[in-house]
């Protein structure tokens, strides 16, 4: 592994994610502040229904990702991947018309429907640009990926602060400004791929069996991605059918607080994942190893950032104070899902695993069903519904590291049960205590964790430093 490319590549990313960041906290901040409860909350509906676009391409931008993992541009067959492009546009097209249809005569009311027909739209959009970004990964030119990402994250904070300079109230032109960011992000792929289109096209026949093909290879992958989106979308879909559009926004406000730390930490495994295909075995074992044991050592600090949000979130936003109890519940999802993310989610893909990782995902998607049906018709009771879908991300995040760590030949550790402990003990200690006595006891706490765990920072710290 090129560890200087490497790091140009993460540095890169970050970047990318900083600016992400940016336009994050605008959104987040200060769009609910100027909307109101109820058009956030189809504001927010929005962002959670294009969350589940990437199920409309089957599988095929997964497959060429996994396929093509690994190859340069000049090695890669670009009749062959323009080909499939065009195919994936064409049979999306018709998955768009169709959603367009259920929207228009499904009779959702305004504001759904209008909803429903964006997400249609941005289907196509926003499909065809993560193909090219994932093509763009995949011969590890994840900078040019990573640029991609901040010109659509510009191309949408420009008419975000002029719809929050005019103070425009309906949440209709945001939706609008958001599927123009995507257009511009294709139009900028299509520019850096611009070889690829050039090079023409296969016969539609042929076309078509490679694209079938992408789509056998990537489809595990795409639902194993899915069902790890319906761990917290299935829990999320009752709640705006049980609760309704007011509070389906509250609670997303606190998940787009928390999806601040997960999106920025993402960002290394779409780095690592072409690194590691061009990597040896023991070059690829070594870093699972480090990169556990860093994460485990280092993620649980996170809990200390809770009191000090929340008290500035409740001076800016004090309309959502009564929900800012989400944030205790939902913040172990910063230390578990980061780490399935980043290790385990890399290295099921890199070792071609795609099936076991859904098998797993598919399980804890099952588990906080189970959770919800509970939360919704026997408690009654929205934190039933979330404790239930973090229990199951931990449980996810735990087996998953147990199953790579005998798949590889890694020796366990216990750092994952002091996760355990601290996250336990930062729930009970802000639940109980008062704000800056629960803050000062859990550094104590993590403190003595990483004192008890002491040789391991240091052959960690060793370990990163070479």
């Amino acid at each position: 592994m090129d560890k200087r490319t490497l790091i140009k590549n993460v540095s890169v990313a970050f970047l990318a994610q900083g600016v992400s960041m940016l336009l994050s906290i605008v959104q987040s901040l200060i769009v609910p502040k100027l909307l109101g409860t109820e058009q956030y909350g189809y504001w927010q509906l929005f962002i959670f229904y294009i969350g589940y676009v990437g199920f409309f391409h089957l599988g095929l931008n997964d497959g060429v990702y996994l396929i093509k993992g690994g190859q340069s541009r000049d090695k890669i067959d670009r009749r062959s991947v323009n080909s499939q492009f065009v195919f994936a546009l064409s049979f999306q097209l018709v998955m768009a018309v169709v959603i367009v249809a259920i929207a228009v005569l499904g009779g959702f009311g305004p504001e759904r429907e209008f909803v429903i027909v964006c997400t249609g739209i941005f289907l196509v959009i926003q499909n065809a640009a993560t193909y090219l970004t994932f093509l763009l990964q995949a011969m590890n030119e994840t900078r040019l990926s990573s640029y991609s990402s901040i010109v659509e994250r510009l191309s949408f904070l420009v008419p975000l602060l002029l719809l929050l300079t005019g103070r425009i109230h309906a949440f209709e032109p945001y939706v609008i400004s958001y599927i123009f960011s995507s257009v511009v992000q294709l139009g900028f792929c299509l520019y850096l791929l611009r070889d690829f289109t050039k090079s023409g096209i296969l016969a539609p026949s042929q076309a078509a069996r490679e694209g079938i093909q992408s789509i056998r290879v990537g489809i595990k992958l795409m639902l194993a991605n899915i069902a790890s989106q319906l761990v917290l979308g299935i829990a999320r879909f009752a709640i705006d059918a049980t609760w309704g559009i007011k509070t389906f926004g509250e609670l997303s406000l606190a998940l787009s607080m928390v999806n601040f730390f997960l999106a920025f930490v993402s960002q290394a495994s779409m780095v690592l994942f072409p690194a590691l295909r061009q990597s040896s075995a023991q070059s690829a074992k070594h870093f699972y190893t480090v990169a556990r044991d860093a994460m485990g050592l280092a993620f649980p600090a996170v809990y200390l950032l809770y009191q000090p949000m929340t008290w500035l979130l409740g001076l800016w936003l004090p309309q959502y104070a009564h929900s800012f109890v989400f944030f205790i519940y939902l913040m172990p999802l910063c230390v578990f899902d980061s780490k399935m993310n980043i290790t385990c989610t890399t290295f099921f893909k890199v070792r071609r695993e795609e099936a076991v990782l859904f098998r797993i995902n598919a399980c804890i998607a099952l588990l906080s069903a189970l959770g919800t049906f509970l939360g919704t018709s026997i408690f009654h009771s929205i934190y039933v519904i979330i404790g239930s879908v973090v229990l199951a991300i931990i449980i996810r995040s735990l087996y998953s590291e147990s199953y790579l760590n005998r798949a590889i030949g890694v020796p366990p550790t216990s750092i994952g049960i002091w996760e355990l402990v601290l996250t336990g003990a930062f729930v009970t200690m802000t639940i109980l205590l008062p704000p800056l006595v629960a803050t000062t006891a859990y550094l104590l706490f993590y403190v003595a964790f990483l004192v008890a765990n002491g040789n391991c920072v240091q052959s960690t710290y060793k370990a990163l430093r070479t």
